[in-house]
């Protein structure tokens, strides 16, 4: 894997002249200093002639190895480092991901725990650990997909495709056929990186567009605007020149250019927030042209490179903002991409399957994260995978891997199995379509998804996985007849339809017995609590039962308010209870509805193991709607409050 960002960290110790050669050894520290991290190994091996068991020259052989992406030496050099008592703890998490990107995940178990003991508080061990704990995980929809190595790529290096027209852009090291210039990068020799185009299904790759290419490094770009323009990533020029920093860097920048109708691109611009001291490259843009997210070493990020946003204001970009912590790590963060509203991209700092795995984010509509899953296997391999795109919501697309030799990246295609749960909420009775149902479809797991019908009654859950599939609803002043169960399995058409059915329940006011007078507090209507005459919406003097944040669980006092609860609907057995619950603001909206849709549940359980009519109950999660107490910000009492569910009389059971 190439085109990443630099933060190697040169480790020094005092050195005789018995020891090595220190010709050679200045010689090897020079040109790792320059980053020609192949030609500093070649004279790195050449002193461990004279210095057999010379720490300093392992922790640099292995650096240079991880550098060039051979997994294989960088692991033989840290298994020399990390058996010596002097070595950093650092080598030992390097060791560790050396081991996890050959498959060895018990050994790199084990060093990840040795890390977590010598640096507590690195968050990447916790998250390496957990995810080995939990293996399988990335294994669970493996069977969705399938994946093909493209025909078209090179010997050397092929890697970030962007999804162009039909065809695919990528970046090559494959030889341009200008041989009288010299072209090799000295990182690993490897030819300067071009951009090339092709089609699935082609052998050969033609070298794309010349407008924005020159004889050194252009790499990942993202189109946008229907492809009539492009962001793109590009060594630091002057005129034809590099450009380095103080440190003899050249760093990287981001360039916007526009079609000229005629197959070329024109009015090449920088990005206002290039650097000559830090990186800026990778870019993801949705297709309107007005949320780039990119990939920085920029100071102040969490690791090596983080994500960041910027936002299209007037002719100008906003003030780049962190992507944070459920985004970035210590690690690196590159090879970001916009699908739908989803964020794609590669990290090494979080749990996986080893090197950099390519991960799923959830976004809000300010395009910053909320929820963030690793893909699994098969996208996911034990070596590098990233630079994921697809333009149809995941179904299809193209990656990077180096599973077939770590010290080469080749493009893949894939696609993806998916199944489509489409259906029709109607009222029973008239055979109408219901507007503003409040769905709830689970799948074999007990994973809640929440839809709510359109005006003609329609809802959709689309890419749901073979499973016996439950959907029930809830909507005000109506009952759901029967719960639905629809079973998908591999091999089915991919839509399929259900239909619920709900009838609406009788009205109020209804008489009730005088003792209903000690249990129900009148609210909103205004009827005389002594003549026992009540109406729809009147909540039960019971207490609202409360959770833990972000729990559902019952406490032991809710469940006291439960029982005397079961007492009232022992008394008056014709009537139908809606228990309504709901969350404090904290969180993500949709989140927020399913977490008040558990709670609810939670207290429906309770109740039907109790021995009550389940068809008595109507479980309603309402999120962070309708809070009992208005605020903002919220104290911890305040939010306290906001987490309930109470209970209201919703109808008389015929």
């Amino acid at each position: 894997m190439r085109f990443v960002f630099i933060n190697i960290a040169i480790f020094s110790c005092l050195l005789t002249e018995a020891q090595v050669t220190f010709k050679t050894l200045r010689a090897a520290d020079d040109a790792f200093g320059k980053y020609s991290y192949a030609k500093a190994a070649d004279l790195y091996d050449a002193a461990l002639e004279d210095a057999e068991d010379s720490l300093y020259i392992h922790q640099q052989m292995a650096l240079c190895y991880r550098n060039m992406n051979d997994t294989k030496q960088s692991e033989k050099y840290l298994e020399k480092v990390v058996k010596d008592p002097a070595s950093d703890a650092e080598f030992y998490y390097l060791y560790a991901q050396a081991l996890s990107s050959n498959g060895k995940y018990d050994q790199a178990k084990e060093w990840y725990g040795r890390y977590q003991n010598k640096v507590a508080n690195d968050p990447r061990a916790n998250e390496k650990l957990a995810a080995l704990d939990d293996f399988h995980q990335f294994f669970s929809d493996s069977s969705k997909f399938t994946i093909e190595r493209l025909e078209f790529n090179s010997p050397g290096l092929d890697f970030s495709p962007a999804i162009y027209d039909s065809s695919v852009v990528f970046a090559s090291s494959r030889p341009s056929g200008n041989k009288w210039v010299k072209t090799n990068f000295n990182w690993d020799e490897s030819e300067f990186l071009d951009l090339y185009m092709a089609k699935k299904g082609e052998t050969e790759a033609t070298r794309f567009i010349q407008d924005i290419q020159t004889k050194y490094h252009e790499g990942p770009l993202a189109f946008y605007d229907n492809d009539q323009k492009v962001v793109f990533t590009r060594n630091n020029l002057v005129g034809k020149r590099l450009k380095k920093d103080d440190q003899g860097v050249t760093r990287l920048k981001l360039f916007f250019a526009e079609s000229d109708g005629e197959g070329g691109w024109k009015n090449t611009q920088p990005f206002k927030y290039n650097s000559d001291d830090y990186s800026v490259g990778h870019p993801a843009i949705n297709d309107e042209g007005t949320v780039l997210i990119f990939s920085s070493d920029m100071p102040g990020g969490f690791g090596e490179s983080d994500l960041y946003v910027s936002y299209k204001e007037g002719d100008g970009w906003s003030q780049p903002k962190n992507l944070g912590e459920r985004v970035n790590t210590a690690g690196k963060e590159m090879f970001p991409s916009l699908v739908a509203s989803n964020l794609y991209f590669a990290s090494d700092g979080k749990g996986g399957l080893g090197g950099l795995d390519i991960f799923e984010a959830t976004l809000d509509n300010r395009f910053m994260p909320r929820k963030v899953s690793n893909v699994g296997y098969p996208i996911n391999s034990s070596k590098d995978d990233f630079g994921l795109v697809s333009n149809d919501r995941f179904r299809s697309g193209y990656f990077t891997s180096a599973r077939v030799d770590s010290l080469k990246d080749d493009i893949y295609y894939f696609e993806r199995d998916f199944y489509i749960l489409r259906g029709i909420a109607y009222n029973q009775e008239t055979n109408e379509p219901l507007e503003g149902v409040d769905l709830f479809i689970e799948d074999g797991s007990g994973q809640l998804i929440y839809r709510r019908s359109k005006e003609n009654g329609e809802f959709a859950v689309e890419d749901i996985s073979p499973a016996v599939w439950k959907v029930s609803g809830v909507k005000n002043n109506y009952r759901l007849v029967d719960e639905k169960k629809i079973t998908i399995k591999d091999g089915d058409e991919v839509e399929s339809l259900v239909e619920v059915y709900f009838v609406p329940v009788p009205k109020f006011p209804v008489d009730l017995p005088a003792s209903v007078a000690d249990f129900i507090a009148v609210v909103g209507t205004g009827a005389d609590s002594l003549s026992g005459e009540y109406s729809v919406g009147q909540a039960l003097s019971i207490n609202p039962i409360y959770y833990d944040f972000d729990k559902s669980e019952l406490r032991v006092v809710g469940k006291e308010e439960l029982e005397k609860l079961i007492i009232f609907m022992d008394q008056h057995p014709s009537l139908i209870i809606s228990l309504s619950s709901h969350t404090d603001k904290r969180g993500p909206d949709k989140y927020n509805l399913l977490l008040s849709q558990r709670r609810a549940n939670a207290a429906f359980d309770y109740l039907v193991e109790r021995g009550v009519d389940p068809s008595r109950l109507q479980a309603t999660g309402n999120g962070e709607a309708n809070p009992q107490v208005e605020c903002e910000p919220c104290t911890k009492e305040q939010h306290q409050l906001n987490r309930r569910t109470e209970f209201l009389i919703t109808g008389i059971k015929e």
